[in-house]
């Protein structure tokens, strides 16, 4: 029987110790002759009655090893799925995936399965309809991808941390993780916050928003967002991500109308807000209805506001409603919203 294991020291195939790029020979040394198949980007080599295949792109190195679990009507792919034991960690492949969801890396923009990385490799899992069709074994290259070291969090934003853990557990009794539109992100790096934070010369994205993103951040999906906000029940609005927050900062700042705008046009401005345009530029966009709305967090209230409150920007409306007096406040009432099973803007997502 095979026996293929990944620790944090080595990398083994049968109690034999390797390391990526494997040399072909000294791997068919120790599993077997491979049936051979050339493609027109790479040699591929096949072990039928174990399952497994590897890639390489010169025929000498090996560059990644398919563990498959289904087997899939392709010339090179093996005619019987792995019969042996994979393991990760000591504990078997399969389940480690399905009790270990916090642990796990996303090694590309849009990976919607995730990996496993000790120094050595990763275990990428391929998912099919929900079912794991194979495991692609690779070296781990800190220089494609680092796992992820969360940024600490300001003792007064620790809050935070548990809001986010409550809302993620609530969408996650409703949207699989795997779904198309579950776009949850590791949260921001040392490098976002200083590419990204500066919105202009003057203006940058308030601590308390940083630390939100420290915590978790959201990859752009163009359709809609797993992770969006209905304040008051009504509407929805798509957490932007992080480095996309200036760019759409940009766009409000564009339809500022200066001299020409007209006193009426800011009749129906709440008083909690402070503002003589279409918008104060020190109120920042985290999330979007994408037909121009925006949720926008303000750093410079009225006299009879707070810092930090929460403003729903409503561009044909024109009116500037304080929806939360806090970040806190709005995340609590999203919650909330979905505990008490308010989930029908959710209904294109699922498919109903």
């Amino acid at each position: 029987m095979i026996e293929i294991s990944a620790t944090n020291d080595a990398f083994k195939i049968n109690d034999t110790a390797f390391s990526f790029p494997i040399d072909i020979q000294s791997l068919q040394n120790v599993v077997g002759e491979a049936r051979y198949t050339k493609t027109k980007y790479n040699h591929i080599y096949t072990w039928d009655e174990l399952g497994i295949f590897v890639s390489s792109k010169n025929g000498k190195l090996v560059e990644s090893l398919m563990v498959c679990m289904v087997v899939r009507d392709y010339a090179y792919m093996p005619r019987q799925v792995f019969p042996g034991r994979l393991t990760f960690n000591s504990e078997e492949a399969v389940r480690y995936y399905s009790e270990n969801k916090n642990k796990r890396v996303k090694l590309f923009k849009g990976d919607k399965s995730g990996a496993f990385v000790t120094s050595v490799v990763s275990y990428w899992y391929d998912i099919d309809e929900g079912v794991i069709s194979a495991i692609q074994i690779q070296a781990h290259n800190p220089d494609e991808y680092k796992v992820h070291i969360p940024l600490p969090i300001s003792d007064k934003h620790k809050h935070l941390q548990s809001l986010w853990d409550n809302w993620i557990e609530e969408i996650n009794k409703i949207i699989p993780d795997d779904n198309e539109y579950y776009n949850l992100d590791h949260g921001i790096a040392e490098g976002d916050i200083k590419k990204h934070a500066q919105l202009n010369e003057e203006i940058s994205i308030p601590g308390e928003l940083i630390d939100f993103y420290k915590i978790r951040n959201v990859i752009y999906n163009p359709v809609t967002s797993a992770f969006s906000f209905s304040p008051c029940g009504v509407g929805q609005y798509d957490l932007i991500p992080f480095q996309d927050i200036k760019r759409e900062w940009d766009d409000i700042q564009s339809l500022q109308f200066g001299d020409d705008i007209e006193a009426d046009s800011l009749d129906d401005y709440s008083e909690l807000v402070s503002a003589d345009d279409y918008a104060n530029p020190k109120w920042v966009p985290f999330a979007s209805d994408r037909n121009g709305n925006y949720l926008l967090y303000d750093t410079d209230p009225s006299s009879k506001g707070v810092y930090g409150q929460i403003i729903e920007l409503q561009n044909e409306s024109w009116e500037r409603n304080v929806v939360a007096d806090s970040l806190k406040a709005l995340m609590q009432d999203e919650i909330d919203l979905l505990k008490a099973g308010d989930i029908k803007k959710y209904d294109f997502i699922l498919g109903k």
